[in-house]
């Protein structure tokens, strides 16, 4: 099979599967039948108009403000972490640095669990019954920053060791190093600060699990009541036009404005340490009373709360819900094996493509809830109740919605790998899959082990759209946890969410042991 077939192969898949099923869905809410069909005008009509309802312009003007609240506060968190790690004498940054990441692990709903059982009234061994409500957005904007905020200290730290340390070392002769820093490493990073920022938005936007849990009303949350409960396709799909339109204008924006703005790559020879910002005793102290009060915020104190609350009753929570953890583990390793090898190939092909992030990052700006409404409006037919009626729903659900991270792990990895490599091996008449396998595999084995433990770490974690989707008799355990929350059964949601942060961790560490050049990346 030659490179023309399988790429046509790879792209056809992915529109089938990724692409399809949301442009059937709002095809057909917009389709040409409502101009011959008086009830379905009737039906939009009434849809369109609760546009003008001044609830839901509230509930939209609420989910902005959590989105831009919770984006700035994790700027505000993880831009000085990441200067402190890549551009100050701070000790022990090296283990710092590591364990900042670990609330990335932790899923927000469940982050938001424990703090509720904290500071609310659900726990039964230790809460602290507040004089004030916890139930409100600037909770909310709180607990979904601490959750959050890892991914600006990452992608910052990235940028700022991507930086040619020769610029720097030149300024050096007639500038302070505050001033270079302000002046040179700050400017030429700020594209990568403002994509961490639209990521974390992005993905705020349509975040349904914490809104939920705190009872704040959100659009995402409005669009799973307009279908869940009152079974109202057109006006849940309609209801997701404004989040889906401010979606995909700052992907645009970040495909068309932020993209293409780079600073120049690092030099091998440069000595970085050399740029060290050297911090007094005081600014050590407080830069490390800094880092240590948001980490212990963001993962030790849910940690410790959910193992309190959870009076240690493990056993018999693994034996509660133990075919919800088997179905976990074998559905997202499965999801994350199919994920890494499409990512792999879309990446491949699409490397040389300037706007192909357009369509890649297109499911990002859909809210979970949305995609699994066109899973189960395009596969919810009797030629395809195989896919609807089993396990392959839930797959394709996290297909259509962690794809996209899966493909932007591995790109990298690839784009690192000289041309000429490949272009040697075809002048040497080397076919397509011998290429693949032999220089394309081995050079990028590193991004494909990442990107499928994103995969597979993304796919345990995942609520929203699977509380759609799922078949009768295939339940996970994120979607237990749900359950027995409604029933105030503190014990074991404790119990069950300390199992899902084990499992979530677990394949972390063990990659991070086994792979010391990836610790060196990070």
């Amino acid at each position: 099979m030659n490179e023309r077939s399988i790429k046509f192969i790879v792209l056809f898949l992915f529109f089938i599967i990724i692409i399809l099923p949301i442009l059937n869905l709002f095809t057909s809410i917009f389709s040409i039948q409502l101009f011959y069909d008086s009830s379905a005008i009737n039906s939009l009509v009434n849809s369109i108009s609760f546009f003008y309802d001044p609830r839901l312009i509230t509930i939209f003007a609420r989910t902005l403000v959590f989105a831009f609240g919770t984006a700035v506060l994790c700027l505000c968190m993880g831009v000085p972490i990441a200067f402190l790690f890549e551009k100050t004498n701070i000790p022990g940054k090296s283990f710092l640095r590591i364990i900042s990441y670990l609330p990335l692990l932790i899923p927000p709903y469940i982050s938001t669990i424990a703090w509720m059982e904290f500071l609310g009234t659900r726990g039964d061994l230790i809460h602290l019954s507040l004089p004030f409500s916890i139930y409100n957005l600037h909770t909310a904007i709180i607990i979904m920053s601490l959750s959050m905020f890892p991914i600006v200290t990452l992608l910052t730290s990235l940028a700022i060791r991507n930086l040619d340390s020769k610029l720097e070392e030149s300024a050096s002769l007639i500038a302070s190093k505050k001033n270079i820093l302000s002046k040179i490493t700050l400017p030429l990073i700020k594209p990568q600060i403002l994509i961490a920022g639209f990521f974390v938005f992005i993905l705020t936007l349509s975040e349904y699990g914490v809104p939920s849990m705190l009872r704040i009303h959100t659009y995402s949350k409005e669009i799973f009541s307009q279908f869940s409960s009152f079974f109202n396709l057109e006006s849940a799909v309609i209801l997701s036009l404004p989040l889906v339109l401010t979606a995909i204008l700052l992907i645009t924006f970040y495909n068309f404005g932020l993209k293409d703005k780079s600073f120049v790559t690092i030099s091998t020879n440069s000595n970085r340490k050399t740029n060290l910002l050297e911090l007094s005793k005081l600014q050590k102290i407080a830069g490390l009373v800094f880092m240590i009060s948001i980490i212990i915020l963001a993962f030790f104190i849910p940690v410790t709360v959910l193992i309190l609350e959870s009076k240690l009753k493990l056993i018999e929570a693994l034996i509660l819900a133990q075919n919800q953890i088997f179905n976990s583990l074998w559905l997202a390793l499965i999801g994350a094996g199919l994920m890494t090898i499409s990512a792999f190939f879309i990446a491949y092909f699409s490397k040389n493509s300037k706007h192909a992030d357009l369509f890649i990052l297109l499911p990002i700006a859909i809210p979970s809830s949305i995609l699994g409404i066109s899973l189960i409006y395009f596969w919810n037919d009797p030629l395809s109740n195989l896919i609807y009626t089993t396990f392959i729903i839930i797959i394709l659900g996290y297909l259509i919605q962690f794809l996209p991270f899966v493909i932007k792990t591995i790109s990298p990895f690839l784009s690192q790998i000289s041309l000429s490599m490949e272009e040697s091996a075809k002048i040497a008449r080397a076919g397509f899959l011998r290429r693949i396998l032999k220089i394309e595999l081995p050079l990028a084995k590193q991004g494909l082990i990442a990107g499928f433990v994103v995969g597979f770490v993304l796919c345990l974690r995942e609520l929203g759209a699977t509380l759609l989707i799922a078949p009768p008799g295939i339940q996970t355990l994120p979607c237990r946890i749900e359950t027995l929350m409604h029933y105030g059964n503190a014990e074991m949601v404790s119990s069950l969410s300390i199992i899902l942060i084990l499992m979530i961790l677990i394949p972390v560490v063990m990659l991070l042991l086994t792979k010391k050049e990836l610790i060196s990346k990070i």
